[in-house]
Order: C-alpha cells, then structure tokens, then sequence
C-alpha cells in the first residue's frame, strides 16, 4: 500500500527529474509542499505520502494520458500555430511601457488594463532574478508589471508563485507563461480532485513564444567567464540571419555567437512541440524585423474580447502582420514541432 501512495511522486522524479527533461515550468512546487524551487532547479525536499499524483497530473513531461489536453484544430490553415481567431501585429501606445519592455509592451499593455479595469485582480509574472535565477512573482498594480517586463530565455518557475496564489485563496488571476506553462495550465483542468476548482481562479492566459530556453545556472557560469560584468537589463536574440544572443547590462552590451549558448538548451525543452503557447487566450512574440511591434494570435473568445477591447479605448495600436512574417512564423512553428516529434521518438527508441 504503502508503494502504491508514493508511486505518484516516485514516478514524476523516476519519469522527469531524474531524467533531466524538468523544464522548471514550477508546475508541482506549491502544489506539494515536498517540491521546491530554488535557483533554476526543482528539488524533491521529502517523501509524500498523498495519493492524488497531482504533481504527476500536472507536470508538462510526465506524459499522463489522463490529463493530456488534446490540441483543437478546426482546419489545417490552423495546424502550425494552433487555433486561432486573428493573427495581427500590434504595440502598446504608451512609449513608456514601450521602454520597459522586450518588444512592442502588449503584454504589458493588456496586464495594465486588465488590473486597472478590474478584469483581473492579479497577474503570475517572472521577475528579473536579481542575485538569484527568475522566479515567479504575484503584480498587483502597474509597477510590478513594468519591473517584470522583457524576456529571461532561462527556466522561472512562475507556475510555484501561481499555485501559492490559488492557495491562498486568491482568484480573477491572469498566468503569463510559456508554452509549456500553458499546456500545465491546460492538464491541471483535467485534474482530480481539485482541477476544475484551481483552473476556475484563473481568468486570463497569455501565452509567450518559446523556442528554448537555457540552464540558468549554466547561462551565469557562461557570462562569468565572458566577463559580463553588472546587473542584467536584458537578454536578447534579434531574427535570423543574426544567430547572436546579446547581453545588456548596466556597464554596456556584449554580443556573443548563438552556437556559444545552444549546449546550455534545456533537454526537455527539446521535446517541446508548441512554439506559440497554443493552449493560451492569446499569445504575443516578436515582429521579425520590426522590433517595436509584437505579433499577437488571438486565440479563444476570452481573449479576443479583452483585446479588442484595449484597442477600441486607446491602449493599443494594431496593424496588419505582413504576409511573409506569418508564413514564416508558420513554418518556425512546424519546424520545432518536426524536432520535438523526431527527438521523442529518438527518445523513446533509445
């Protein structure tokens, strides 16, 4: 009997950690108390003796059939990307929020406006890390959306600081994530017991694109032997044909080869098929060769009505997303779905 309560736990650290394929999504920190993040790492802290899985349930790479969520395509035009209801670029209006963030400030933008307007009460963010790797954190107001702003290309755990929310009682909450947070999102629906009580809190989901995303702990081994000096402001990977990952800091910028970084890739974000959080109401990335603009698909009902409405009251500018960057989107898609496909059944065979 005894086997059989902690098999749950035992078959997520066998299936997942142990095989080095956790992405640190911080899908089962909060929700065991024997699982901690800390410093870009999962951790195992103690036995557990409850006989749910949730954490098994829930975790992006354990691969359980009972909570897997079944992608909706209503057609093929959506197959690379997901569904979808609108496909367009847009920014916020506001420079401000603009200078803040990595790209055109939507994701700001519509995090702003939802608090302001009461959509949402609070918003599942990543923070900047500071000494330590970029962890999840609970904004309230327009200060902590700004101090969030930008992208950290490393493992955050931000779904630890959602399930301490729902804990504590909170609801009407917006989760921003990556795709693989999305997909836990969509598993902890079909989670028993307590599922459809936990996804019930959550108002809003906005999805970020993900190619991959490093070993924190290795990306600062790096930048300490390439003698980047001072606290980072931002992290960033202009389009192809670039192929350089960049690094500004306090003290200046520094570029370095994309292939000096590619070994830091987390193993299980190789896996991954889902380049757009296609799970999400809506999903925002860049504009390639525009980098003040985000491409943003707007996917559910929910989603589409939130945007719309920011536009109609002046909190965002939108225009048509070229033809060329949505075929190229499209094909960034299949591709990493093409490789996490081919690298699952390599895994599998081997």
């Amino acid at each position: 009997m005894e086997d059989l309560i902690l098999k749950g736990q035992t078959l997520l650290v066998e299936k997942v950690i142990n095989q080095g394929i956790c992405i640190g999504c911080g899908a089962c920190v909060g929700l065991c108390p024997y699982f901690q993040y800390f410093d870009g790492k999962v951790v195992m802290t103690d036995q557990c003796n409850a006989d749910t899985w949730r954490c098994l349930q829930l975790c992006p790479k354990a691969d359980y059939e009972e909570t897997s969520p079944e992608l909706e395509r209503t057609n093929a035009g959506q197959g690379e990307i997901g569904p979808h209801q609108d496909v367009i670029m847009a920014r916020a209006r506001d420079k401000g929020i603009r200078e803040k963030a990595q790209y055109g400030g939507v994701v700001s933008s519509l995090l702003i406006y939802s608090l302001e307007k009461g959509h949402i009460k609070s918003a599942v963010l990543t923070d900047s890390g500071n000494r330590l790797s970029p962890a999840g954190t609970l904004a309230m107001n327009r200060s902590d959306v700004l101090k969030c702003a930008g992208s950290r290309y490393s493992a955050s755990g931000g779904l630890s600081a959602l399930n301490k929310a729902i804990k504590a009682g909170e609801d009407s909450l917006c989760m921003v994530g990556l795709p693989c947070q999305m997909e836990a999102l969509a598993r902890m629906r079909l989670m028993k017991p307590d599922g459809e009580e936990m996804d019930s809190r959550i108002a809003l989901k906005i999805g970020l694109f993900c190619t991959w995303a490093v070993d924190y702990r290795g990306l600062e081994a790096f930048l300490k032997t390439k003698d980047v000096e001072g606290a980072v402001k931002k992290f960033d990977i202009p389009p192809p044909p670039a192929e350089i990952f960049q690094v500004m800091t306090e003290k200046g910028q520094k570029s370095f080869p994309l292939s000096d970084i590619r070994h830091l890739i987390q193993k299980g974000c190789t896996l991954c098929q889902d380049m757009t959080a296609e799970m999400a109401d809506i999903s925002v990335g860049t504009v390639e060769g525009n980098d003040g603009w985000n491409t943003v698909v707007i996917r559910t009902d929910r989603g589409a009505e939130l945007f719309n409405a920011a536009v109609r009251e002046g909190w965002l500018e939108t225009n048509n997303l070229p033809v060329e960057n949505l075929e190229h989107l499209k094909e960034a898609s299949r591709n990493k779905r093409a490789r996490g496909k081919k690298t699952g059944i390599e895994r599998l065979k081997g």
